[in-house]
C-alpha cells in the first residue's frame, strides 16, 4: 500500500509541475489531479483502518510541525487550500518512504 501511496503522489506532482506547461489539457490535468487525490483520500482511509492511531507529522511552508490522524489527512485531500498550505503531497510521501523503508 505504501507504494500504492508513492506512486499516486510522484503521478499528482508530476501532473502538477506539468499543468502550466499544458493550457489546453489543463481542465483535463485539473480533473486528474482531483480524482488522484480522491482515490489517496480512499487509500489513507484504508491505511487508517490497519493502522488505527497512526499519525503524518507535517511540516507546513512556514516551517511548523503538526500531526493529523490518517482519517483527517485523506478529508484534507479534498481541500486544495489544505493540499497547497501544507505542502500534504510531499508530506504524505516522505510519511509512506519511512514507512516502506522501516518495513524492509
Amino acid at each position: 500500500m505504501y507504494r500504492d501511496i508513492l506512486t499516486m503522489c510522484w503521478s499528482i506532482k508530476e501532473v502538477n509541475r506539468n499543468l502550466t506547461d499544458r493550457k489546453p489539457t489543463s481542465d483535463y490535468s485539473i480533473k486528474y489531479l482531483k480524482k488522484a487525490c480522491s482515490v489517496m483520500a480512499g487509500q489513507m482511509r484504508e491505511m487508517a483502518k490497519a493502522l488505527p492511531g497512526e499519525v503524518i507529522e507535517v511540516v507546513d511552508k512556514k516551517g511548523q510541525k503538526k500531526s493529523f490522524a490518517l482519517n483527517d489527512v485523506a478529508e484534507m485531500l479534498y481541500d486544495a487550500r489544505k493540499i497547497v498550505e501544507l505542502n500534504l503531497i510531499d508530506n504524505i510521501s516522505r510519511w509512506a518512504k519511512l514507512k516502506m523503508s522501516s518495513q524492509a
